[in-house]
């Protein structure tokens, strides 16, 4: 693993354990002096890079990021992420079609499986 950033340890030590204490990304950009799109990167990197269990939520009142630490919480960090993934690709394969019908160009946007 590779050594953290003083940007994503900030961020980082601020994300509460476990789902049910999950800090909204506003709150989380502010207590971090960042934007938003800034923290969603440092978390990305965390996740993808680094290889730490952060989860997210989208439940109404109750959304945000969060440590993952049991099961529980596994379940609900990934329980979004599979129906955002198939509307992203929905939406690149539709825009392949118009390419086709305003280009007569085959254009490749989504990845093989």
């Amino acid at each position: 693993m590779q050594q953290l950033t003083e940007k994503e340890c900030l961020v980082l030590g601020l994300i509460p354990s476990g789902c049910r204490q999950a800090i909204h990304k506003h709150r989380l950009a502010k207590l971090a002096g960042m934007d938003e799109r800034g923290v969603r990167e440092i978390i990305y990197n965390l996740v993808v890079q680094h290889g730490l269990p952060i989860g997210s939520s989208t439940e109404p009142g109750a959304g945000g990021y969060f440590i993952i630490e049991s099961l529980e919480d596994m379940e609900i960090a990934t329980r979004h992420l599979k129906p955002r993934a198939k509307k992203i690709f929905l939406r690149a394969r539709a825009l392949e079609k118009i390419a086709q019908t305003m280009f007569d160009r085959q254009v490749k946007l989504v990845l093989e499986e």
